[in-house]
């Protein structure tokens, strides 16, 4: 009799361990699935498939000479601008721009945002409504229709 119930004891013991494995298990995962940082890079694979397109409009980018710049002071956390410079420092002017931009904690959530030239700047309307690191996408076409791309992270942080 005491055999038995010490069987029973320590089945239950060991499968009481398995319960609580498992518990843990459902809540991390239903806590992953849930939180929007937990989220991997939209189109990840598809942006891996032209890796070779956007180096080859990066180096076109390099090859004008030209550089684009977030112009920091002057952006606020309702709208970006951004400087489109020649190797001399001049504006250049006629480029359409089109910026994907995503908090790095929060990737699932990505703006696309078109530019606007207005005084000397590409101005774009961004929700920047969280302090820290931005990736910012640019996909561009040249007065000449030439297809222009630069990435860049940049730093944001919260004014009063």
């Amino acid at each position: 009799m005491q055999e038995k119930s010490s069987r029973r004891f320590w089945v239950l013991f060991v499968l009481g361990f398995f319960a609580i494995d498992l518990t843990i298990a459902v809540i991390a995962i239903s806590m992953a699935a849930g939180d929007p940082s937990f989220r991997s890079i939209p189109g990840f694979g598809e942006r891996s498939v032209h890796w070779d397109e956007r180096q080859q409009k990066q180096k076109l980018l390099e090859e004008l000479g030209w550089s684009i710049e977030l112009v920091s002071a002057q952006s606020t956390k309702e709208e970006l601008r951004l400087h489109v410079l020649d190797r001399n420092g001049k504006h250049v002017e006629g480029v359409q721009l089109q910026i994907g931009l995503f908090h790095y904690t929060r990737v699932a959530e990505q703006q696309k945002i078109l530019c606007v030239e207005k005084d000397g700047y590409y101005v774009a309307d961004a929700k920047l409504h969280k302090p820290g690191l931005w990736n910012m996408d640019i996909d561009g076409e040249t007065a000449d229709g030439r297809k222009i791309w630069s990435q860049q992270t940049i730093r944001w942080e919260m004014t009063p």
